[in-house]
């Protein structure tokens, strides 16, 4: 894997090896460049010293300068990009065979092997971990042992799912090996922190979210306990062919990029198990799950810190998930007052990743139904959008006053006076729309004199 674009910090890198220390990128930045991202943040390691680096860059085209008293770091900033330059001179100067030494030894201390590659001018790669290939692979495998690196580490095994989601890769097999077999470790992690690494995990993944959940399901099982009795849970009705949590995991295969939309499928069947009951012939039924499974959802969230406006549109797509709908456009005026069309949108995908989940003879029918849905929610909002006759500011009263007789002709003039503002050619304002009706009065009796 070779770099095809350019590198706007290479300035600063040309800047510091001309004055004779050596400098190289290193970390998610050459990760994220070789993907063809633009990084936030460019790391570069030196062999200067940080008041050498300060003084270098001082006049030189910076917006600002700062350098981190704990660990000398100097940062840098431009309208063009940032970075952050790191020493590793040690204090000393002992040549170009100690910086490379050093610079591996750094690498060395990396997580995984895609965040171990470095990058200079005169050298090129430095890649003693292979993470060009892994990249190029789309795996995420840890720099060394990966028992060692996860061992009493809770946090790192997060990471290193959130890592495979944000960049689309798979765990490698050692990786995930070590991860569950470690991840007792989870249970010290504080729960805030658990969900920050959750919600980063739903909103940045792509189109593989279901299939690393799938991956990594001892783990999710682990930090999400509320989830565990949804699996092997059969639900034996002919609506479903799959136990509660591989019906979860089927709808959300199915589920688009929407944070809210993805922990809504997560959490739409967790109160199934228990609200379970058979009717005579053995035929399951989960009355009142959509409820249960709320509570539960609003409950988890709050543990896991999410803030009150997301985690209350989860719990709400939740509740209302399994609901009856009227296929009228006044059944979906009143969802459109109780939700907003955003919200029921994703009201319409949650029912549409739920019935995804289903047995599959009974998917094509049921969609269907999410379609005239759609369709119906569409013509609503449309019917909204244009200036309706109740929103004038007359009523047929008013016109009825200055002369205008009940029937068909009033209803004609309302319905003008209201397309009218809707062009533009009039303005919603009392007098405005009693001259113009006066005036259209006055026409419509010289013409029928």
């Amino acid at each position: 894997m070779e770099i095809e674009h350019p590198l706007p910090v290479e300035p600063v890198l040309k800047r510091l090896e001309d004055f004779g220390h050596r400098a190289c990128l290193a970390g998610d930045c050459v990760r994220d460049w070789l993907l063809g991202r633009i990084p936030e943040v460019w790391e570069i390691l030196s062999s200067a010293l940080p008041g050498e680096i300060a003084g270098l860059f001082a006049g030189a085209g910076m917006e600002k300068i700062s350098i981190n008293a704990q660990d000398g770091a100097v940062g840098l900033r431009n309208r063009h990009y940032s970075c952050e330059i790191i020493s590793l001179s040690g204090g000393s100067r002992e040549g170009e065979r100690d910086f490379m030494g050093c610079l591996e030894e750094e690498l060395s201390r990396r997580d995984f092997t895609v965040n171990a590659i470095a990058y200079s001018l005169k050298d090129g790669f430095v890649d003693p971990f292979l993470g060009r290939a892994d990249l190029e692979n789309g795996i995420i495998c840890c720099v060394g042992d990966p028992n060692r690196y996860f061992a009493g580490n809770g946090p790192a095994i997060l990471r290193a799912v959130r890592t495979a989601a944000l960049l689309g890769f798979r765990p490698d097999a050692r990786l995930l090996q070590a991860a569950i077999e470690h991840r007792e470790t989870l249970a010290a992690v504080p729960a805030d922190y658990v969900g920050g690494e959750l919600r980063q995990i739903f909103s940045g993944c792509g189109d593989g979210l279901a299939g690393l959940v799938r991956q990594t399901q001892e783990i999710l099982l682990t930090i999400l306990p509320e989830l565990i009795p949804m699996v092997g849970f059969q639900q034996n009705n002919r609506y479903h062919v799959h136990d509660v949590w591989q019906h979860t995991l089927a709808a959300l295969e199915a589920a688009g990029r929407d944070e809210i939309v993805r922990f809504a499928v997560l959490f739409h069947d967790i109160g199934k198990p228990y609200c379970y009951t058979e009717d005579g012939d053995g035929t399951g039924h989960f009355y009142g799950h959509g409820a249960v499974s709320a509570n539960i959802a609003d409950q988890v969230l709050g543990r896991l810190g999410f803030d009150g406006e997301i985690r209350a549109k989860i719990a709400e797509l939740v509740k209302y998930h399994d609901v009856d709908f009227k296929e009228s456009h006044r059944s979906m005026r009143r969802w459109l007052s109780r939700l907003g069309p955003e919200q029921m949108r994703r009201l319409l995908e949650v029912r549409r990743c739920d019935i995804w989940g289903q047995n599959p003879q009974l998917i094509r029918e049921r969609t269907e139904e999410i379609s005239r849905f759609t369709s119906i929610l569409e013509e609503v909002e449309a019917e909204e959008a244009h200036f309706r006759v109740r929103d004038l500011a007359v009523s047929g009263a008013d016109l009825i006053k200055i002369g205008y007789t009940p029937g068909r002709g009033l209803g004609e003039a309302l319905r003008g006076l209201a397309a009218m503002v809707e062009d533009g050619r009039l303005h919603n304002e009392r007098v405005s729309l009693l001259e113009e009706a006066s005036r259209q009065l006055v026409v419509d009796t010289n013409i029928c004199s």
